[in-house]
């Protein structure tokens, strides 16, 4: 019996489990990885208080007088305290601001005559400073545990002087499609045969939200030969197929799975695309098996899979950031079930590709497509202007 999109999405992610062997890596090595403790700040930052434009450094009392320019302070400098009356110092970005300044005065509203400067706008006390700490102090939580490495992420540990980490180590994931009748892209197919798209188009997917995979090609059309296949597999700690789910003759990969000892979470999932997908586990390894269709196999992998692998790998936050649009043009869906609605933002509006219509088995809605709006059950018209939330395809 089918299960709702939620339903399935949430029983996926109370049943699996989160990898618990760690490593260290390099930074150089750390992108798409997952923090396996907390990394606490070893220093304040900035460091020190500093200059936040090329401007000129003095003491807020003397703001309404001409003052002189003893000294320039460059980035690295000791930057000694030597100010008397009516003095200051030309300071540039990232400077250590000396003891006895505090405020700067950007350079675009100061005239400059003489050796002297003279500030022409109002200005508060403490402009263009950075001070000590305002952003990091020493000893607070920089990242938590869990925390997906992005690039940003990966610079404020940097920041820090924190160039080797402690993550968890990389799920290892096996990637397999179905059907004898399937040709891979380096090899020559004839008039009734299919190339596989979708063992390429699933480890490029992973290996755009940095999980490697290994693909090791299709299931063959024999009961015996899958299961022993499968039994091979055991040591991996995620499977994922797609195609042969479904109730023809020949889809016999469920069959397989329960004969290796698969517990099963769920089969049939009220979405579309993608209704004959399966979760399950296998012992220590969590199984997905997507349907053939390649738009159906590649949608459920991001938004019915990514979350659950995401956890699995540690990660504590595993929802998709969503964007704000208003909808293009009416929309009509039948209810039920999780619409999947592929299309593209443009000012402020999603326009649904070719209006919500095209099949399960195309490739180009995809390539034609950035952005994907999940309507849930109860939606069956979506009025011109209607608010939605997209989310980013390929994005986290």
């Amino acid at each position: 019996m089918s299960v709702l999109f939620k339903e399935a999405l949430n029983l996926a992610l109370k049943s699996c489990e989160t990898v618990k062997e760690t490593e260290t890596v390099e930074l150089w090595n750390a992108l798409g990885r997952v923090l396996a403790e907390d990394v606490v700040s070893v220093k304040n930052l900035p460091a020190f208080n500093n200059s936040a434009m090329d401007g000129y450094a003095f003491k807020y009392e003397e703001i309404n007088f001409p003052l002189k320019i003893v000294k320039t302070v460059f980035a690295g400098d000791l930057a000694e305290a030597v100010l008397k009356k009516g003095e200051c110092y030309k300071i540039m970005t990232g400077a250590k601001l000396p003891s006895d300044a505090d405020t700067v005065a950007q350079k675009e509203i100061c005239e400059v005559n003489d050796g002297y400067v003279k500030i022409v706008q109002n200005i508060k006390k403490g402009n263009a400073v950075r001070l000590k700490g305002e952003e990091q102090k020493k000893g607070t939580v920089l990242l938590k545990k869990g925390e997906l490495l992005t690039p940003d992420r990966i610079g404020l540990l940097a920041s820090q002087g924190v160039f080797k980490i402690e993550v968890f180590k990389k799920l290892k994931i096996a990637v397999l499609s179905t059907g004898s009748e399937l040709k891979e892209p380096w090899e020559e197919a004839k008039e009734d045969e299919i190339y596989n798209i979708n063992g390429i188009n699933i480890v490029m997917l992973l290996k755009n939200f940095r999980f490697p995979a290994d693909y090791l090609g299709a299931l063959p059309d024999s009961l015996e030969q899958t299961v022993e296949k499968i039994a091979a597999l055991k040591d991996y700690d995620l499977i994922i197929t797609s195609g042969g789910i479904s109730t023809g003759d020949a889809d016999f990969v469920k069959t397989a799975f329960l004969k290796n000892g698969l517990k099963e979470l769920f089969h049939g999932v009220k979405v579309k695309p993608g209704h004959p997908t399966m979760m399950g586990i296998m012992g220590k390894t969590f199984v997905m098996a997507m349907p053939g269709n390649p738009l159906a196999a590649i949608l459920n992998i991001m938004f019915l899979s990514m979350p659950v692998i995401l956890k699995m790998q540690g990660a504590e936050n595993f929802e998709f950031k969503k964007i704000t649009a208003k909808n293009a043009e009416e929309l009509k869906l039948k209810p039920g079930r999780v619409n999947i609605i592929l299309g593209n933002i443009k000012d402020g509006r999603f326009y649904a590709y070719n209006r919500g219509k095209y099949g399960s088995g195309m490739v180009t809605p995809l390539v034609n497509s950035s952005y994907a709006v999940l309507f849930d059950e109860k939606q069956s018209l979506i009025k011109e202007g209607e608010e939605i939330k997209a989310i980013r395809l390929y994005c986290l």
